[in-house]
């Protein structure tokens, strides 16, 4: 068995590959000479990138506007190819590259990891929906996912695999190192909540802050840390325009809000690209970490990361975020500041007495879903669908 994997590889900024590198060392791993991975040189063009500074382009073969390479990739001897999809302008030459590996006698699989968009992208739903239904199977990260698709897709669905986002899980051991303190600006004597990742519009930032407002009058002891990238399209007019698709449309009255509440509420914004060893140590010396997104129809790969470092994590119930939560105490209402308030004060009461077992309870919480036993999943699944492929030819 040949399986070419299409993702984005190497730099975490280009989206993607913080979910594809841990997953092909996973595959390669449980099965050294069945995956090989096909990398992209750019998967969209890169100045429309409404959160990145300069160019995205990586050092892969797959490149939105080279048909050749479109046709290169689908023609490679395998027996399964199987896409990573999260955008859905990757649909306008996704669907050349499934129709022409299915006429070649491939197996096409897609992970779908947004079944349903974050924004509504104008005009390419419509594609978007052709392209997922001419593959052979469809994986999603969580059981609500199944619904989504099945009603936007209809009975010419595909059949529809749940195989979980992977979680890499981290010992026990601790970073509280005075220097890393310093690197973020932060007192080593206080206690902190955690928020991090792209600061997009679903993500709840502004329900975080609300919620933060009467927090922080109760608790004296505790700062906030929002860490992430605003989608506000900066850098040129082309980044302007996707920021306003996909995104970006609420990022000055974000700006606006971060920054008087920053002023007055022990709050420490570090908005841009946060390095792996920065987030690292935020997650260890957080008390809690939070994703009070508001709408979500998948899994996050920060939030995993989060639970995978053992750093308790707060959600609302949206998408596979309860999925990761120690238990439902854990898990709030969705776009409601009242209920997460009421959550942080509640951890924060306790959490101080409790900070080992808590950590541990979150590692054991997401055990089962480290990465060698989501690769072994992707392997039972290559096969299932070639002995189905064979069963019908």
């Amino acid at each position: 068995m040949k399986v070419q994997l299409v993702c984005q590889f190497g730099q975490p900024i280009r989206g993607l590959s913080p979910y594809g590198d841990p997953l092909l060392e996973a595959l390669k791993r449980a099965s050294p000479d069945t995956v090989e991975a096909v990398d992209f040189k750019a998967a969209y063009p890169g100045f429309l990138h409404p959160a990145v500074r300069g160019g995205i382009a990586g050092h892969g073969e797959l490149h939105w506007g080279n048909p050749a390479s479109w046709f290169r990739v689908a023609g490679r001897s395998a027996d399964v190819i199987h896409l990573q999809h999260w955008s859905a302008p990757l649909s306008s030459y996704y669907l050349a590259i499934a129709v022409s590996a299915r006429r070649r006698g491939k197996v096409v699989a897609v992970s779908v990891h947004n079944p349903e968009h974050h924004e509504s992208v104008p005009g390419l739903s419509a594609l978007e929906g052709r392209f997922l239904k001419s593959v052979d199977a469809l994986v999603v990260h969580e059981k609500r996912a199944v619904d989504i698709l099945r009603m936007r897709l209809g009975k010419a669905c595909p059949p529809l695999y749940v195989i979980p986002h992977g979680v890499q899980l981290h010992s026990d051991r601790e970073n509280h190192s005075i220097d890393g303190y310093r690197r973020l600006g932060l007192d080593p004597v206080r206690r902190y909540v955690v928020m991090f990742g792209n600061l997009r519009g679903y993500k709840g930032v502004s329900v975080l802050l609300d919620a933060w407002m009467r927090v922080a009058k109760t608790f004296d002891d505790v700062d906030l840390v929002i860490a992430g990238r605003l989608w506000d399209g900066r850098t040129r007019a082309g980044a302007r325009l996707a920021s306003w698709l996909l995104g970006g449309r609420n990022s000055e009255d974000l700006k606006e809000q971060l920054s008087l509440v920053e002023a007055t509420n022990r709050v420490h914004l570090r908005e841009g690209f946060i390095p792996d060893e920065e987030i690292d140590f935020l997650l260890d010396m957080a008390q809690l970490a939070v994703f009070p997104y508001e709408r979500f129809a998948s899994q996050s790969g920060a939030a995993c990361r989060a639970a995978g470092r053992g750093c308790p994590v707060l959600v609302t119930d949206v998408g596979g975020l309860p999925e990761l939560a120690i238990d439902s105490s854990w898990v709030v209402e969705p776009s409601c500041s009242i209920a997460l308030s009421s959550a942080l004060a509640e951890k924060l009461s306790t959490n101080g007495e409790h900070r080992q077992p808590l950590r541990q309870s979150q590692r054991a919480r997401v055990g089962a879903m480290r990465w060698s036993e989501v690769a072994r999943d992707h392997l039972d699944l290559y096969a299932e669908l070639l002995r189905t492929r064979r069963r019908k030819h």
